[in-house]
């Protein structure tokens, strides 16, 4: 076996260094990786005439989709949308069909055919589950309400990725088709969609956990063999039944999703999948080719601009709709707004299939980078937009926050005067919150709790629980829940904006009430206590406390020795 030329070497060095590079960077301000790889292919793409060994780059490219669709597939978790189910079911739905309504005649303002913009229209109408996953685990929001229903609305978009996926690959012809056969190809890819999904529940919950089961008892080195072989062999059987090999491994993730191997499957794939995913991210990029849409940029960042303000719109529109506060709703919107990275999948398939043209393709992906750039960005500033928002309403459009004031936010708490004093005042009524106000109702302690979810208004107004529906930020809201009259307020919500805004606002009304504080990250510690919060409590290190606190009881540790070791933890971690 000769050497490897240098050229070949110093190629492929150049095409994975020059992403690693931008992905360095990108991550420094806070941008997700992906987005840097893709730049960093775009720059190496449009620096060279051909990609090195290309044939074998796309074959690994190829190889990294399967990957992540597996590990999509894998991750789906059908218990959780379930549990809100209602609001996913209705705001998910409404969200993916009108997105795809309004985008279609976006698309068609801009000169696309009819075909190409019903599928540049499905494209781009699901939101970046990766991209917002990373961003609520980074701002510790996975338990908020926000956060619960943006994942179940993205939850459920990957399940309609199955029949999206089917149209662009049931759709093969690349000249023009009728409206009627267009219509009843849609209508079978639907029906074998469906099938598709029903058999997922039944081979989940029969066939396959008995088998990866029986491999896992046998051996851990014959059972990791036998994921890349079960995702081989699925692959192969999509092929063989002439099913679409990417709806292949989806399902397999989904089938392997039911197991209680689960997690060390996902384990054991996820490296070679971040590899071979950089590998797609790299390959994307290398395909956006400058001199092919430096013509048309202004067009495609008016495209990009329309179709995210769409998306928006329609899911404030949505949340609204379902009773959700201003704030709920427009944070949502924020969360959701972005094209998934499923629409390089989408386009590249279609652009496979000859459905689309090449420079059709560059216009769309070069749109999805760009809403993935932007993403992170306004997600970090969605409070100040919001704030920013209303005090313009405020100023310049009196009638319209009037209307979201009295009409949209409005108080519906069934307490027409509070006439109450030395009291607590609760804002946010979620886990923490609701366990502070069971213990100071069983204390009978005096309190009010404010809150901006309808849905845990109306369920604690049943359980008898005196709360108020409003921002908790508001001046106002915090005005009517008598903040003057009581002796503490406590800060359960985990945005640290809604805090900040909180505390000013109550030592506005209150400048001597006592204020306790959640916080989810160390750095705002000092923050809040700057502010005048008094006690500043994190959850996480609390519950570290509490479990070296049994770990040493269970040790047989004195009881002095126990409270000098905490206390020496808390001076460490600057609460003490």
């Amino acid at each position: 076996m000769g050497e490897i030329p240098i050229s070949l070497v110093f190629d492929f060095l150049i095409f994975l260094g020059l992403p690693f590079i931008f992905a360095a960077l990108l991550k420094k301000i806070r941008l997700p990786p992906l987005v840097g790889y893709t730049i960093g292919g775009l720059v190496f793409g449009n620096m060279v005439n051909s990609l090195p060994a290309q044939e074998a780059i796309k074959n690994i490219a190829f190889f990294g989709i399967l990957l992540l669709l597996f590990t999509v597939g894998l991750e789906t978790n059908f218990s959780r949308i379930l549990t809100l189910k209602r609001i996913i079911l209705i705001g998910g739905s409404l969200q993916i069909i009108l997105s795809i309504v309004l985008v279609f005649f976006i698309t068609l303002f801009f000169h696309f055919s009819f075909l190409t913009s019903f599928l540049i229209a499905i494209a781009l109408s699901s939101s970046s589950t990766t991209l917002v996953a990373k961003i609520i685990q980074d701002r510790g929001e996975e338990s908020s309400f926000v956060g619960e229903v943006a994942m179940g609305i993205l939850l459920f978009q990957d399940i309609a990725f199955i029949p999206f996926l089917i149209i662009f690959t049931s759709i093969t012809s690349g000249g023009e088709t009728s409206s009627l056969k267009l219509i009843g190809e849609i209508l079978w890819s639907l029906v074998k969609s469906t099938i598709i999904i029903a058999s997922l529940f039944y081979l989940g919950q029969k066939i396959i956990p008995y088998i990866f089961n029986r491999i896992a008892r046998s051996s851990r080195e014959l059972f990791n063999l036998f994921i890349i072989l079960f995702i081989f062999f699925v692959t192969t059987l999509s092929l063989f039944l002439k099913i679409p090999t990417l709806i292949g491994v989806f399902m397999a993730g989904i089938l392997l999703a039911q197991t209680i191997e689960h997690h060390h499957i996902f384990t054991e794939v996820r490296p070679l999948r971040d590899l071979l995913a950089v590998i797609f991210f790299v390959y994307i990029g290398t395909n956006i080719k400058l001199s092919m849409i430096a013509g048309v940029l202004p067009q495609i960042i008016l495209f990009t601009l329309l179709v995210i303000l769409a998306k928006a719109v329609i899911i404030l529109m949505i949340f609204l709709w379902l009773k959700f506060h201003t704030r709920t709703s427009f944070n949502l919107s924020l969360y959701l707004f972005q094209i998934d990275e499923d629409a390089f999948i989408l386009m590249s398939t279609a652009l496979v299939n000859k459905l689309i043209s090449v420079n059709d393709y560059l216009f769309v992906i070069t749109g999805v980078l760009i809403t993935l750039i932007i993403t992170p960005i306004l997600i970090k500033n969605k409070d100040y937009l919001y704030k920013g928002i209303r005090s313009f309403t405020k100023k310049y459009l009196p009638f319209l926050e009037s209307f979201i004031s009295y009409r949209l936010d409005s108080n519906q708490s069934p307490i027409d005067q509070l006439q109450i004093k030395n009291h607590v005042v609760i804002c946010g009524y979620g886990r923490i919150g609701s366990y502070i106000g069971r213990s100071l109702m069983m204390a009978n302690i005096p309190y009010i709790a404010v809150d901006y979810n309808l849905y845990i208004v109306e369920k604690a107004k049943k359980q008898g629980v005196n709360i108020i529906y409003g921002d908790p930020s508001d001046l106002d809201i915090l005005d009517y829940a008598q903040v003057e009259e009581a002796m503490i307020l406590v800060l359960a919500m985990p945005e640290r904006y809604t805090q900040e805004a909180v505390v000013l606002n109550a030592k506005k009304l209150n400048k001597n009430i006592f204020i306790i504080s959640r916080v989810h990250r160390e750095v705002d510690q000092t923050r809040m206590k700057d502010l005048g919060v008094n006690i500043v409590v994190q959850p996480e290190f609390e519950a570290s406390l509490s479990i070296i606190k049994k770990i040493y009881l269970w040790h047989r540790m004195e009881k002095v020795d126990i409270v000098n070791k905490i206390r020496r933890l808390k001076i460490e971690h600057g609460i003490a």
